[in-house]
């Protein structure tokens, strides 16, 4: 899928020739199917590149310069980061941070008071755009594509008529990725969401004419705190940082009713600083597990989470969504017009 250079001539290698440290503690690695694995801390990246060789050296080279300072960066104005953007009185300074302020301010007006919302709902996604924009600058490549633990930026160099579409696998279930067929009578309501009847997992093709810039996915399966009953929700955006945003966003909606603080038999959750101390979510509950739930009681939560989504592409935020909720789920993407991207589901299996 990628191609990137054995060899980085500003780096230095261990004694097996594969690792690279740097001054602050970031790590750089080739792996051996020509990704390049940047490393610090909590995070962690994947980048392949299209390109010719010494615009692939010199971008992932800058990739590898900028990457070394992300994280002191972002610890020097996490206290701001962290605190709800609709009481922030100008935007961060850093880079990664100005892009994390920038995806979510859009929401701000929407989420105040007891429902705010905090700059870090775009962390992943924002490093992952910041990286890819450096790259971006340094060389004239075909395809980059940044993985930042799932939430992934992506370019496609418009000028190149014979760069192929990205293929991203899209699964049904954190835990058990599996296959079933998509019902075909699946209902369309007003909002223009469809409901599928099952789980479902397939592939979206993206290229340049798309105009797709990030992927992001949360949900309470998910490496991140969630609000909501979603085992996922995958979103599709100009950057990374805002399918970041919308996702966490989404993935909260879904939710059986119109008070999040309802009490929900099967639905376990606790308050977020007691799973992780430092959460700026506070006392908010999140959910940490699921029961198997009733039919309705899903399809309620998948409606209030598609329409939020539905909200959300018709303003611009973002492209298309999709949900899953125990086997049933949603796809936002346009019922009477075409969709942004392709999404291609396989057939039941026999």
């Amino acid at each position: 899928m990628v191609a990137a250079p054995v060899a980085h001539d500003p780096v230095t290698h261990d004694p097996a020739g594969r690792h690279m440290r740097h001054p602050v503690g970031a790590l750089a690695q080739w792996l051996d199917d020509g990704r390049l694995h940047l490393h610090h801390g909590p995070i962690d990246l994947l980048i392949g590149v299209d390109g010719a060789p010494d615009a692939v050296k010199q971008a992932c080279s800058a990739a590898k310069d900028r990457f070394d300072t992300v994280l002191e960066e972002l610890v020097s104005e996490l206290a701001i980061l962290r605190r709800p953007v609709d009481q922030l009185g100008r935007p961060p300074t850093g880079g990664v941070a100005a892009r994390m302020w920038a995806a979510t301010i859009p929401h701000a007006d929407s989420y105040r008071d007891e429902n705010y919302i905090t700059a870090m709902a775009a962390v992943a996604g924002a490093v992952a755009d910041e990286i890819l924009s450096v790259m971006r600058a340094a060389a004239d490549v075909d395809r980059i594509y940044v993985n930042n633990g799932g939430d992934i930026a992506l370019y496609l160099n418009p000028a190149g008529a014979a760069v192929p579409p990205y293929s991203i696998g899209i699964c049904a279930d954190p835990d058990v990725v599996f296959h079933t067929h998509v019902d075909a009578v699946a209902s369309i309501d007003d909002g223009g969401m469809r409901l599928a009847a099952n789980a479902f997992a397939g592939t979206i093709k993206i290229s340049a004419a798309d105009q797709v810039g990030g992927i992001a996915t949360s949900g309470w399966k998910g490496r991140s705190q969630s609000l909501g009953i979603a085992d996922l929700v995958t979103v599709l955006a100009p950057t990374a940082a805002a399918a970041d945003v919308a996702a966490t966003l989404i993935a909260n909606a879904v939710w059986p009713d119109d008070n999040p603080k309802s009490h929900w038999p099967g639905v376990h959750r606790q308050p977020a600083n007691e799973a992780a101390p430092d959460s700026d979510l506070g006392t908010r509950l999140v959910t940490v597990d699921v029961d198997r739930l009733p039919d309705q009681i899903i399809k309620n939560a998948l409606r209030r989470g598609a329409g939020v989504a539905e909200d959300m592409r018709q303003s611009g935020k973002i492209s298309a969504a999709y949900g899953v909720v125990q086997g049933q789920g949603f796809i936002c993407g346009g019922a009477t017009t075409k969709p942004p991207v392709q999404a291609v589901l396989p057939d039941e299996n026999p």
